[in-house]
């Protein structure tokens, strides 16, 4: 991203910026394992682990590859014009950079907005597999809460709802379209939960998948977001615990209609509505 005389980022404005296209081997390419997953879902966490596997890298230090590609960046749009060429290039490139001494043979790629356009992305390489991933909708929607609402301290307790209400239906919209993906093409699923529980089920779920075989490190030390450091824990009860009690009814309310997608990725969130008691 080119800078401003006074130092800050300025939007890629040409073509050429949003769309780059850097030379590469064409002969080299890895295996794209893409995971196919809502923001905040520790699909960081996840990343990160498999990252430790000698074999495995990622194109982005929290497995991100559309920040290589403004044109994709945070692109949630289906029917943009998608410059395929220029996804391949830069990130073949960019795998070709960091595998220098020629270990890595997966990339792992986690960019939430992949999921709109998933089947192009696989069009562009020759190997690649899909997983999907989620999280417990009520931990999702206090994550993104508190993460990304401007003011949040100074608004009202309506304001407040109304912002978690749209949360929720964020995820239904995102699981939604998860759904449609992994029933149609019988894509494996993983989950933020179980992986918590038992950081082995993600390797033998990812192993089966792709037909690879990893080693990744059970032991790792995380910083994930403004999170302590920390080995693999799962944070839902404490990001929960951040709301009231009406805000938790709202969440549990606002997916109530939507009860056949909760239990479709494994979830009950009325179950939260005793810890608000």
């Amino acid at each position: 991203m080119k800078h401003r005389e006074d130092g800050t980022q300025r939007p890629p404005q040409t073509e050429t910026e949003r769309w780059p296209r850097p030379r590469y081997d064409s002969q080299d390419e890895p295996h794209f394992v893409f995971i196919l997953t809502p923001p905040y879902t520790g699909s960081t966490t996840i990343a990160k682990y498999l990252a430790t596997s000698p074999n495995i890298g990622l194109l982005r230090r929290n497995g991100e590859g559309q920040e290589l590609v403004p044109g994709i960046q945070r692109n949630w749009n289906a029917d943009a014009r998608i410059d395929g060429e220029s996804i391949k290039s830069t990130w073949l490139n960019r795998y070709q950079e960091i595998n220098s001494d020629g270990r890595i043979k997966i990339i792992v790629e986690k960019s939430p907005p992949n999921m709109v356009r998933i089947e192009v992305l696989r069009s562009l390489f020759r190997e690649t597999t899909c997983l999907v991933n989620n999280r417990d909708p009520v931990a999702f929607c206090s994550s993104t809460f508190f993460r990304n609402t401007p003011d949040l301290n100074q608004l009202k307790e309506a304001d407040r709802l109304n912002a978690l209400q749209k949360k929720a239906l964020n995820w239904v919209l995102h699981s939604s379209i998860l759904k449609e993906y992994s029933s149609a093409h019988k894509v494996a699923a993983c989950s933020y939960e179980q992986f918590c529980d038992l950081p082995q089920s993600l390797q033998t779920i990812f192993e089966k998948a792709t037909g690879k075989a990893i080693q990744p490190d059970e032991n790792l030390v995380l910083k994930i977001k403004d999170y302590q450091p920390s080995g693999i824990e799962n944070k839902n009860q404490e990001q929960i615990g951040k709301l009231s009690k009406i805000e938790i009814e709202t969440v549990v309310n606002t997916l109530r209609p939507h009860s056949a997608l909760t239990s479709f990725f494994g979830y009950t969130p009325e179950s939260w509505l005793q810890m608000a008691e």
